[in-house]
């Protein structure tokens, strides 16, 4: 147990040390820290608006507990999400794995330090959802001490089921697959497969939902005590049984309690015993792929004569779809969020045929500008254009080319990479809001104009505070601040200005607004540009 909590211990520090960090980071993640607090005000207040309105509806019918259903139900599809791709980038895809393999350790101990780190963000989604929900259901039901007593111990527990059999499946299918024959693209397809798998058990649930059948449903339901709850949990017993033990306090509370612990020690038992026979096996067949003999006739073949800048950008989107860790969190993460999004409104497109009667159209252009500003701040291409360098980034330094043309060819990067996204918010546009086509446009041309903004900010940003000095490419993109630093200077400026336009009556109709966009855009373009080429000049990329 000692080793355990050892490997558990060094494994943290790996990841969250802050030897060799300013203390400037510091100070702007509290600063990111305190500017965010408005945010979560207004969201607690939602979320606790939420839950009384949910349960003054529900109580009269006796299925208030369906709140609670709904609540584990929806928390634990998210963290078995999660637990998804957190084991495949920490089980497998990171390199510091190997460094513990010739120490005296046993699989699962590699594998119980290896899950803290992905439980860490598990229990900041449980936070973030479960407890206030939890506080707020318990305020407005009267919750007594064993409710709150209860309650606490499942937050604590709530990660650990959707995990385990996240990683429990991930283990045999890597145990079992033949993977090794080409590592890279085996690990990309691993991050397409993962996103793939969510799609498609996301567009299944909603094309076999029939209405009538639902309605038929819920009203037979309805009449018995907690039907609502049993009809929600009916596929998922894990989400069953912990609601009914958050409700009054009985003897099918503390059943439910003490079956909640049992059924979260034997899935526990089962990671442990799964690691042991399968998790070494994997991550040596994971690593262990086949080197190709290049020669000097096949790279004189491959060599073609090229723009410097065309060159610079294919090297990038290179090495962007040929490392996995690379790839997930530049392309596949930056997707999810439209791609559910063009999935629900696809399958919906006779709900949203009022939109464009029941909304003022410069209302709804300042909506899809906040929006798409906001889904590339979350794209980390742009704040790791610097970063992903690592060791490598002085031969920049040496080779004859100009140090202008490095960088524009990353904000090009990241530019061309928002594409994917921009393509589908197209497609939602034309195809499911069905907005006009000059609108589209207009929206098109402002979501160029952002992306390219949003590119070149974030590639200043991993400019002033880079990260070269890393050994596994998942330390570019963790517990890093300039992140959250992006988040404000991008969003919280022009979403004051989006609000700020919403409630001007000078401006009127979508011409005028989009007059102000374009202005705030190519000014806030020009003055990155500057700032940026400022330090070059200041020979700033020599420091780095």
């Amino acid at each position: 147990m000692n080793k355990t909590w050892l490997v558990m211990k060094t494994m943290l520090k790996m990841h969250y040390s802050r030897a060799g960090k300013k203390n400037t980071e510091l100070m702007l993640l509290l600063l990111a820290g305190l500017m965010l607090i408005p945010v979560l005000f207004l969201y607690i207040n939602l979320v606790g608006n939420a839950v009384s309105a949910l349960y003054q509806f529900l109580e009269p019918l006796g299925q208030a507990s369906s709140i609670l259903g709904m609540l584990f139900l929806t928390l634990h599809l998210l963290l078995f999400i999660v637990s998804i791709i957190t084991v495949l980038s920490a089980f497998y895809f990171a390199e510091d794995i190997e460094s513990f393999i010739p120490y005296p350790l046993q699989p699962y101990q590699l594998l119980l330090g290896k899950a803290t780190t992905p439980f860490i963000y598990l229990y900041f989604t449980v936070i973030a959802i479960y407890l206030p929900v939890f506080f707020f259901y318990g305020s407005v039901s009267g919750g007594s001490i064993f409710y709150y007593l209860f309650g606490i111990i499942l937050a604590v527990l709530l990660p650990v089921i959707p995990f385990t059999i996240a990683a429990i499946i991930l283990m045999f299918i890597m145990r079992f697959v033949n993977i090794a024959k080409n590592k890279d693209r085996s690990k990309v397809i691993a991050g397409i497969l993962t996103l793939l798998i969510i799609i498609l058990f996301n567009v299944a649930i909603r094309l076999n939902t029939n209405t009538e059948d639902v309605m038929e449903k819920f009203a037979s339901f309805i009449q018995k005590q907690d039907g609502l709850l049993s009809m929600i949990t009916a596929f998922y017993p894990p989400a069953y049984i912990s609601a009914k033990a958050l409700g009054d306090f009985s003897l099918v509370s503390i059943l439910s309690f003490v079956g909640v612990l049992l059924l979260t020690a034997l899935i526990f038992l089962l990671f442990i015993l799964a690691g042991q026979r399968f998790y070494l096996k994997g991550v040596l067949g994971v690593n262990s792929g086949n080197k190709k003999n290049i020669t000097t006739s096949k790279i004189l073949t491959r060599v073609k004569n090229r723009n410097v800048f065309t060159t610079l950008i294919l090297k990038e989107l290179r090495i962007i779809f040929r490392t996995p860790t690379f790839f997930m969190q530049c392309v596949i993460q930056s997707l999810f969020a439209p791609i559910f999004l063009f999935i629900i409104m696809m399958l919906d497109t006779n709900s949203l045929g009022f939109v464009m009667d029941s909304f003022d159209p410069k209302k709804i252009l300042l909506v899809l500008f906040l929006v798409t500003l906001f889904v590339f701040v979350a794209n980390a291409t742009a704040i790791s254009s610097i970063s992903r360098d690592g060791a490598s980034w002085s031969a920049n330094l040496f080779l004859p080319i100009n140090m202008k043309q490095v960088f524009y060819s990353k904000i090009a990067t990241a530019w061309i990479i928002n594409l994917f996204t921009v393509g589908l918010f197209l497609g939602i546009l034309l195809f499911a809001i069905k907005l006009p086509i000059e609108y589209t446009i207009i929206w098109l041309v402002i979501a160029l104009l952002t992306s390219w903004f949003t590119s070149a900010l974030g590639t200043y940003l991993d400019f002033t505070y880079p990260k070269l000095n890393w050994t596994d490419e998942q330390e570019v993109f963790k517990s890093r601040m300039v992140i959250f630093i992006a988040l404000l200077i991008e969003f919280v400026p022009f979403g004051i200005i989006g609000m700020i336009v919403w409630k001007m009556d000078a401006v009127k109709g979508i011409m005028p607004t989009t007059i102000v966009l374009l202005i705030v855009l190519f000014i806030a373009i020009g003055v990155v540009h500057y700032v940026l080429m400022k330090k070059l000049s200041n020979g700033d990329h020599l420091k780095i």
